[in-house]
């Protein structure tokens, strides 16, 4: 919780300090707190140690989350966005296998503590990789004025939030399939609901990230061609579909399927912000990409609360119901919200 909650306070002020400071400075900054979070992680001998030092990697995080996603969206051609945050995605997901496994041996050989060790390791010796190869290609992607514009012209000025507040709608449903589904409904209706034990768990989510990761290159191949909005509404519905059927399977088969079901639909996770960097009419800025992480934090941090008091006061049934309405929300209103702009970027309704 010390993590969360500090990486969602850090998020708009990290934003606001990109536009102020530059991208460099916060990005220093970044890698600063995750040193001093890891490095107290690595000897705090009490929980209050603990949980300072989790919030300091978390202030890290969240700085160095935005920095990534003004990257992403800024640097290259936007018509390959989708597929360069899902490439990005699947080293995310990548580095958490491998770290958690690493760190594993590494604990049940030398230590808890020299998990963390090897994590500030590997975190300076990234830090020195980015700093010598990647830091030129960041300060010429981030420009800090004239550079910020939309790379496409606007059929008219975009004055209200008609044509945003869909995205971050979408936005907030994925983080909470994300946080609340896929982290939280998913395990809990295994484990209570079926009985199932770790093991088999642990493989079942192994399957459904399988498929996920074989799944991201495409998908994000298929957002840029066809259309991000027309990419990112069937996937959300794919999530919506698992998060139905899962409180109904009976077995191993079906519950492995649904959970197949949701984590698919998290391929379009990167569709939300490639959309705002198309639609925001001052460009994707550091407090627009804050912004975008706050929301998505927000998700987060609600969503494993309020699913844990909905179990147990509604049962799994209903639970699976609000969970989908959400992402039915998020469905309905990127595709009649009255927007502008040519369906190939993503910018219009659904129906065209």
């Amino acid at each position: 919780m010390a993590f969360g909650l500090a990486r969602f306070v850090v998020d708009l002020p990290a934003g606001i300090l990109i536009e102020r400071l530059g991208v460099v400075k916060v990005l220093h900054a970044a890698v600063g707190f995750l040193l001093l979070g890891t490095a107290l992680s690595a000897w705090a001998a009490s929980l209050p140690a603990m949980l300072l030092a989790r919030g300091l990697v978390g202030i890290g995080s969240g700085m160095s989350i935005v920095v990534s996603i003004l990257y992403l969206m800024r640097r290259g051609s936007p018509g390959q966005r989708s597929r360069r945050g899902n490439i990005y995605e699947i080293a995310v997901i990548g580095g958490t296998a491998a770290s958690a496994a690493l760190g594993g041996a590494i604990a049940a050989r030398l230590g808890w503590r020299w998990s963390f060790a090897m994590a500030g390791l590997v975190i300076t010796l990234g830090w020195l990789i980015v700093t010598i190869r990647v830091l030129p290609g960041v300060r010429e992607a981030l420009q800090p004025e004239g550079s910020l514009a939309p790379p496409h012209p606007q059929r008219r000025p975009l004055t209200s939030w008609e044509m945003i507040l869909p995205v971050y709608l979408a936005t907030f449903s994925l983080a909470v399939g994300w946080a609340g589904g896929i982290s939280t409904f998913l395990p809990l209706y295994g484990g209570r609901g079926l009985g199932l034990t770790p093991e088999i768990l642990g493989r079942t989510m192994a399957i459904a990230y399988g498929i996920e990761v074989c799944l991201l290159v495409p998908i994000g191949w298929l957002s840029d061609v066809l259309g991000r909005v027309r990419v990112m509404v069937p996937g959300l519905l794919v999530m919506l579909a698992g998060m139905l059927v899962v409180p109904n399977t009976q077995n191993v088969p079906t519950y492995t399927l649904a959970c197949s079901l949701v984590v698919t639909g998290m391929t379009v996770w990167m569709n939300p912000p490639a959309l705002l960097a198309e639609r925001l009419p001052n460009g994707f800025r550091g407090k627009a990409a804050g912004l975008y992480r706050f929301v998505a934090d927000l998700g987060y941090i609600l969503s494993p609360l309020a699913i844990g008091w909905s179990i147990e006061f509604g049962g799994f049934r209903s639970t699976a119901l609000w969970l989908a309405g959400i992402t039915l929300a998020a469905v309905l209103s990127n595709c009649w919200w009255p927007s502008h702009g040519p369906m190939a970027s993503g910018t219009s309704q659904c129906r065209q």
